[in-house]
């Protein structure tokens, strides 16, 4: 069993905006594979007025890159659920992007059981419905640097030159590693449905995401389940934000669903 030391909910987060809204709803973005807190740097200023964002740090990353990545996700809900909870005093919200999408679906299904909470609205974006998960066989999630890299070029957000710096490649592997280990063994556990309203994100050219797969996510809430489709391969977001933001912001308003 894998463990990692209790962290204040300050070490969990990095604030995207710059003020404390009194009462005001918190928006938690959390990473996709390999990312870290600051892929969402640039989204807290087109969050809605009143709302607080927060970008999840998980451990291995960045500012947290002398802590063992957590590479199974069952001990990582262990370590994130008390780390984020002090946060969780006011409604709040939470958006996960692809293995984040994952992490956030299951942390609110650990906070309904072992709390009583569940978030206003979920954002899951570029992910399979939980329940169509498709795990990779040992062979495929046991890659090599090289066999990493290359799946680094097939999401296409890390430029040429990069992948092919040792110095780069070296530091950063061993998180991708683990977060492709968390993310291929994952195996859904049926339960109870969510109540809350969701909201999918897909990219009209992902090659591992395909429409139909973000239509199931309907089939795990109570609550309503609207598909929004944006251009671009399975990192759209990167391109998207603006976009992206614009439809947070409706949905979170209450003038959508």
């Amino acid at each position: 069993m894998h463990s990692t030391p209790h962290r204040t909910a300050q070490e969990w987060v990095r604030p995207l905006t710059g003020e404390t809204v009194p009462g005001g709803l918190r928006l938690f973005f959390f990473p996709y594979a390999g990312a870290g807190a600051s892929a969402y740097r640039n989204w807290g200023a087109g969050l809605p007025e009143g709302t607080e964002g927060f970008a999840v740090q998980l451990p291995g990353r960045e500012d947290r890159f002398h802590e063992r990545p957590v590479p199974g996700l069952d001990d990582l809900l262990d370590a994130l659920t008390p780390g984020l909870l002090p946060l969780l005093d006011r409604p709040f919200a939470f958006f996960g992007h692809s293995m984040g999408a994952i992490v956030c679906w299951e942390l609110c299904r650990r906070l309904r059981l072992t709390h009583g909470l569940e978030p206003v609205r979920v954002f899951v974006s570029g992910c399979r419905a939980l329940h169509l998960h498709r795990s990779r066989t040992p062979a495929e999630a046991d890659l090599s640097d090289e066999g990493l890299i290359e799946e680094l070029r097939v999401l296409g957000a890390t430029p040429e030159e990069l992948l092919r710096n040792p110095e780069f490649t070296a530091f950063l592997l061993p998180t991708f590693r683990a977060d492709l280990s968390l993310f291929a063994g994952y195996s859904y556990r049926p339960g109870p449905p969510l109540s809350c309203p969701v909201s999918v994100f897909g990219g009209t050219r992902d090659p591992r995401v395909a429409e139909e797969h973000l239509h199931g996510w309907a089939a795990l809430t109570d609550g309503p389940a609207r598909v929004e489709m944006f251009p671009g391969g399975h990192l759209f977001l990167l391109q998207e934000r603006e976009r992206m933001l614009r439809s947070i912001g409706w949905a979170l308003s209450g003038d959508g669903f």
